[in-house]
């Protein structure tokens, strides 16, 4: 009776709770395919453990597929164990349909979320499996890079969601454009911003950008904050308890403005998608494209043109004046997480679980991604040049990292920053206009949420 009370409520619930954007990080490859056409029952008999894992990055990502391969292997001892698999690569769509499934009383066995406020909602319900615990059981939980569980951790230290990636982000751009205008990589945004603009006399799009999933946009708005306070300004204004009208928060707003004032992006940006982004800049129709390492492998010499390769940079997030955070702190994320429904959970799951945890570091790290754990290649296997370049990156960079603000604002607010945030690069909405807007929904919203 308490579990039917509670999934009434969370019913009632997600009526209520618009969708939320995109986080992440991680690679947002546009597949919509689906292995079942029901990820949220659970099909199993006395010989049959059946778990569907509902996924937010596409079945035929190096996630899906490492993850996919390591359970064939655990099937081979456990014949009857399955994993399947179903996959929305759109994350809009992915979140409208997860939301659909939990509310009709069929979450999935595992499925993908990012630590924000739905999510905390079906922690207070006791509807997810605590992570952290389970990783300490099987002994996983020092395996990890501590960043990487950091970023999946609710404000209070608890942690219901899995890490399966991990990456910093930051400004790709192509060498050749850059050396023929005897451009240098950009350190502050003072010398972005100045770039940008020959680009835009010499007849070059400056920047490509994923409009359409809006958290792309929205990382641009966090730049300044983030570097001006660290965490410390999206922490109280999702609260109400600082505004954004205040410095760090014009100086955001005002930033993005000017990009979209001065066209820095491409024509059409809002109507852009992930995969249509990346490939304008491995076009070389844009200079620059702000994204995660785990693009690496997208732009290794063998995956490229020729006009591209050995064509491709990386330069950090750039600094300003007045800057709280060191050059080399900047958005470092460990992906959307998975969290696994408490109610299907159980000693075989967990088994799975700690098979899958010994074999995937190796096996997603020769995929050419950057895994979670603490563990290196050995020097015998060979790998691209930018693999190794950016590995070397990452290891430079700091112990403060820039959270994703699609994670921190309740799902009202959020949903409107993200239908609000095109207007302000477009012009319909001034910077004065977009703040207001933007603390009118927190006062009313953000009370429901964060107490």
């Amino acid at each position: 009776m308490k579990t039917l009370k509670k999934l009434g409520f969370l019913s009632l619930a997600v009526c209520v709770i618009l969708v939320l954007l995109a986080g992440c990080g991680g690679n947002n490859e546009k597949t919509d395919v689906a292995t079942q056409s029901d990820p949220g029952k659970v099909e199993q008999t006395d010989k049959k453990k059946v778990i569907k894992w509902f996924i937010a990055r596409g079945v035929d990502g190096p996630i899906a597929q490492t993850v996919k391969e390591i359970a064939d292997e655990f099937t081979k001892t456990h014949p009857n164990f399955q994993l399947v698999l179903e996959g929305i690569g759109d994350r809009p769509s992915y979140l409208q349909k997860l939301r659909t499934l939990i509310a009709s009383n069929e979450m999935p066995d595992m499925f993908d979320t990012d630590p924000d406020a739905y999510a905390d909602k079906l922690v207070k319900l006791g509807l997810l499996v605590d992570m952290k615990k389970v990783l300490k059981d099987i002994g996983k939980y020092d395996d990890y890079r501590p960043i990487a569980l950091q970023y999946q951790q609710f404000a209070d230290g608890s942690m219901y969601t899995l890490p399966l990636e991990y990456g910093i982000e930051g400004f790709w751009y192509n060498i050749k454009i850059f050396n023929d205008l005897g451009l240098k990589t950009p350190t502050t945004f003072d010398e972005l911003m100045t770039a940008s603009e020959t680009l835009k006399k010499n007849k070059i799009t400056p920047m490509a950008v994923d409009g359409k999933d809006n958290w792309p946009v929205l990382r641009y708005l966090a730049f300044k904050p983030f570097r001006l306070t660290g965490n410390d300004f999206i922490e109280k204004v999702k609260k109400g308890e600082a505004s954004f009208t205040e410095p760090a928060g014009m100086a955001g707003i005002k930033f993005l403005h000017e990009i979209g004032e001065k066209k820095y992006f491409q024509q059409g940006f809002s109507a852009t998608d992930y995969t249509a982004a990346r490939d304008l800049f491995l076009a070389g129709k844009t200079a620059m494209y702000y994204m995660g390492t785990w693009e690496t492998m997208n732009f290794a010499n063998e995956n490229i043109s020729a006009e591209m390769k050995d064509n491709i940079g990386f330069f950090k997030l750039p600094t300003m004046d007045g800057a709280t955070t060191k050059p080399n702190d900047y958005f470092i994320n460990s992906g959307i997480g998975v969290a696994f429904n408490a109610k299907t959970f159980d000693s075989t799951t967990q088994e799975f679980l700690k098979f899958l945890l010994e074999k995937y570091p190796e096996a997603y790290t020769k995929k050419g991604q950057f895994s979670p754990f603490k563990f290196t290649l050995g020097t015998d296997v060979k790998m691209p040049e930018i693999f190794k370049r950016m590995q070397k990156e990452m290891e430079q960079s700091g112990t403060t990292y820039a959270v994703p603000w699609d994670t921190r604002f309740d799902p009202a607010t959020n949903e409107l920053i993200g239908n609000e945030i095109s207007a302000l690069v477009l012009g319909a909405s001034s910077p004065e206009e977009f703040a207001k807007k933007m603390d009118a929904a927190i006062k009313e919203n953000a009370p429901k949420y964060f107490k």
